[in-house]
């Protein structure tokens, strides 16, 4: 590398362009890219400083969901939402077919909208705690992973979806 004054040597900068100045030095962490370095007292600190997050996954304890009460009442209440609201949904289908007045139709459908979109809720819910048990401890790991891809995605979509749906539903069936 270039040469470069002592006093820019170990400085958590990469002064000479292939990181030579600070390859020896202690008073850092490197960062999983190879490019980035932190201070020693920033790691492990709950913040994230390297933008891989390696700073906080080697020593990271934390799960998806952290409290057990959390992960008991999303299963819990994930699972019952799925097998409740599924019964109540496929019984007001069946139930629209004999429905008379135009008044008994909307609240059936309205109904079966809150049902469907806390079924959907449910789904999340569920969801969110099986992937907690997949990831388990090393959920820090693969944290970023994690966030960056399609299932997440997908996840916070039935979530944002299903919660829109039942709130729009019992909006409209308070004002009919």
């Amino acid at each position: 590398g270039n040469c470069v004054p002592y006093s820019q040597v170990c400085n958590l900068v990469d002064d000479c362009g292939d990181g030579t100045d600070e390859d020896s030095c202690n008073n850092h962490f490197v960062c999983n890219d190879k490019r980035s370095y932190i201070p020693l007292s920033s790691l492990c600190d709950e913040n994230y400083d390297c933008l891989d997050l390696s700073d906080e996954t080697s020593c990271c304890q934390r799960q998806l969901i952290n409290d057990v009460s959390l992960k008991l009442s999303s299963w819990f209440i994930g699972t019952l939402s799925i097998i409740l609201n599924g019964i109540i949904s496929v019984r007001n289908l069946y139930i629209m077919k004999s429905v008379k007045t135009f008044s008994a139709l909307t609240d059936k459908v309205l109904i079966t909208l809150i049902s469907t979109g806390d079924w959907l809720v449910g789904i999340y819910l569920f969801s969110l705690a099986s992937i907690d048990v997949y990831f388990g401890k090393s959920f820090c790991s693969e944290q970023f992973d994690w966030l960056v891809s399609s299932h997440c995605s997908v996840l916070g979509v039935v979530s944002t979806v299903g919660s829109q749906i039942s709130l729009f539903s019992m909006t409209i069936l308070s004002v009919t």
